[in-house]
């Protein structure tokens, strides 16, 4: 019984407490939205492409859009030698990774061990109103919810060749936001936390969190469950990370054994230009790149390297097919 408080009612209360906006929220509706939400945890293999990045002992949430599915933040299940899955009522069940999608960051796992799970039903995030609240919901396994507030609608641009043009910023920041998904107050699915941001809204000093809309998953989803991936607007991937804090495209980490790694691409490049057409800021980088084709084609990035412009011709792959393959999948 005291476990049972400790990991499921104090949770709900505290959330309840924190905003009298959800009062009409009761602890036991609250509850039920916990019971299709997951703890996830995964084990990387040290020789995984992710595994410098993101580390090989990786957690976070996870919340049961059918019966059979969970979806997660994908980084925290990607090239996973080993899945578990934490549920409500404290069991820990072996996981497998059926889909992950770099486009969108998403990740979808399911139990080995046959098991129904009570979903929550897909929202539309499109209709999420400025300063609207929400919940953040992690497992009630790893810690309390939250109520939070939107206050942001704007693009992300990640160095890892990742751009989001309308992803869902909430402040104050849940610490247990990686996989956790934000919900109105009819326990819909609008989006799966992602990141921590230091401004959640432009140009001011407001920690919060970017979440990715749950409607970039709807056109994918039936790819992710039946593929493993999506089957049509596959990114070309080069394997750099950028930084344009500067006003310039620096290539700051190339990856090994990646496309730019094998044309010839260094750290400390200057990215000038891709296929002919200057660029002088990440978006628009991502964009001219991703609109010259799908993952396969092979692009021309002219850079600056110690004061000369050199021309490299670079094969692009999908990013899926770069990593390896997860003992899980």
């Amino acid at each position: 019984m005291i476990m049972f408080i400790a990991r499921y009612i104090f949770p709900v209360l505290l959330l309840l407490c924190a905003n009298n906006s959800y009062a009409d929220l009761t602890k036991e509706k609250i509850g039920k939205f916990y019971e299709s939400i997951v703890s996830v945890r995964s084990i990387v293999p040290a020789e995984a492409r992710t595994a410098a990045s993101l580390g090989v002992e990786r957690e976070g949430n996870g919340v049961a859009i059918d019966e059979k599915h969970i979806l997660t933040i994908g980084y925290i299940v990607i090239e996973a030698k080993s899945i578990e899955i934490g549920l409500s009522d404290g069991r820990w069940l072996p996981a497998k990774l059926v889909g992950y999608d770099h486009t969108t960051g998403f990740g979808i796992i399911k139990s080995v061990v046959p098991l129904k799970m009570p979903p929550l039903q897909l929202g539309n995030s499109d209709n999420i109103k400025p300063e609207q609240d929400l919940l953040i919901l992690p497992s009630s396994n790893r810690g309390a919810g939250s109520i939070v507030r939107s206050v942001s609608r704007r693009p992300f641009t990640g160095w890892w060749e990742y751009f989001v043009e309308n992803p869902i910023y909430t402040t104050p920041p849940n610490g247990l936001w990686a996989g956790a998904p934000i919900l109105n107050k009819n326990g819909e699915i609008l989006g799966i936390g992602s990141l921590f941001v230091s401004e959640s809204v432009p140009g001011i000093s407001s920690p919060g969190n970017m979440s990715v809309p749950i409607n970039l998953l709807k056109p994918i989803l039936e790819d992710l469950i039946s593929s493993g991936r999506r089957q049509s607007k596959v990114q070309p991937y080069l394997g750099i990370s950028s930084d344009d804090s500067n006003d310039q495209v620096i290539v700051t980490r190339v990856s090994d054994a990646g496309p730019a790694f094998q044309a010839g691409i260094k750290p400390q490049d200057v990215i000038m230009a891709i296929n002919g057409s200057q660029v002088s800021n990440l978006k628009s980088f991502y964009q001219k790149l991703w609109k010259s084709g799908e993952a396969g084609i092979t692009i021309e990035l002219s850079v600056l390297r110690r004061g000369t412009i050199m021309n490299f011709k670079v094969k692009t792959v999908d990013r899926l097919d770069y990593f390896f393959k997860p003992q899980s999948f």
